[in-house]
């Protein structure tokens, strides 16, 4: 019960916040969007200082009354040491890597600060995504990976970032909610299974075809050799006396392979593209020329890196706008 209330009141929050915080490439924190608030510790920690003020009044103590005063000072300075961790701290965004649907996403954040400052014991996170963790004690500037789980393909637009500090003594805790900018390209999720052999395509005696053994096209002449069929046998040579020859035949086969829509009929779209994504992976590693054939879009074949990379982007904005 406990839970549920703490996560609405943390979604209508991050809301609030999201109509506040717009969405930039890079965001130097300030008074107006850091938030602090006394952890577990510093509520018992004041309730501590509280009960000794009480006690030190019915027994006029004096070392209970600058006990008292003592930890209030402290909390007040925890304030305002754990908001200047956060205040001028300045992150910015960078590219990431493609990934495929359900992994996880590693989003770039650059962290830098001024020459006058300091921010230790930095945590960044997603919502329901591992800490990360940062300090620019030492350092002016670190690139911090935050992870969270991409659940569609397409362009998946980072979520809010929190920044949060717990320094220098946990009684307090300092937060702030930025919106960076930042996409991820993610593909289709490939699903596995048994690839049997691709149609070649048209074929033809183009210089893309390859030649192998077969009955369709004459290639030449080759000296006989005993076994061979005597009806290959050229009898026109042997009739002009140029010894006995046998016929070559060839078939043309192509050797590029389209990946084509209607080869996996049947099947909703998600799945189409993820088993596409499938063939274009092994096919990619195989080294062999393919091609892509979806509604609306056409790639010749071709083989490498780049073309791999730009099959496996159409698929992941099939049906979305860029």
């Amino acid at each position: 019960m406990a839970d549920n209330i703490r996560a609405r009141v943390r979604k209508r929050f991050d809301l609030w916040v999201a109509r506040r915080v717009p969405a930039r490439d890079a965001v130097t924190l300030n008074r107006r969007i850091i938030y602090v608030l006394p952890t577990r510790n510093g509520l018992m920690f004041i309730l501590a200082s509280g009960l000794i003020f009480i006690g030190a009044i019915n027994y006029a103590v004096s070392l209970a009354f600058g006990l008292a005063f003592m930890m209030v000072s402290l909390f007040i300075l925890s304030i305002l040491h754990c908001f200047n961790n956060l205040n001028q701290l300045q992150l910015s965004s960078q590219p990431c890597m493609p990934v495929y649907c359900g992994e996880d996403v590693a989003f770039n954040i650059v962290l830098s600060r001024a020459l006058d400052r300091k921010h230790e014991s930095l945590e960044l996170c997603f919502p329901d995504g591992p800490l990360a963790h940062a300090d620019l004690a030492l350092l002016d500037r670190e690139q911090v990976k935050v992870f969270t789980t991409a659940r569609q393909r397409g362009y998946f637009k980072a979520p809010l970032l929190r920044v949060t500090t717990y320094f220098p003594l946990g009684l307090c805790r300092t937060w702030s909610v930025v919106n960076l900018d930042q996409y991820c390209l993610v593909y289709p999720k490939p699903i596995p299974f048994v690839m049997d052999a691709f149609a070649g395509g048209s074929g033809g005696e183009d210089d893309s075809a390859m030649a192998v053994a077969g009955s369709e096209d004459f290639y030449g002449l080759r000296d006989y050799v005993p076994g061979d069929s005597l009806r290959q046998v050229a009898w026109k040579s042997v009739a002009r006396g140029q010894g006995m020859h046998v016929k070559q035949f060839v078939d043309y086969v192509d050797d590029k392979v389209w990946l084509d829509w209607d080869m996996f009929y049947g099947f909703g779209v998600e799945e189409r593209l993820s088993r596409l994504c499938y063939c274009a992976q092994q096919l990619a590693r195989s080294g062999k020329p393919y091609g892509l054939k979806i509604p609306g879009t056409e790639i010749a074949p071709a083989s490498g890196t780049s073309h791999r990379n730009k099959v496996l982007k159409m698929l992941a904005l099939y049906g979305q706008q860029e």
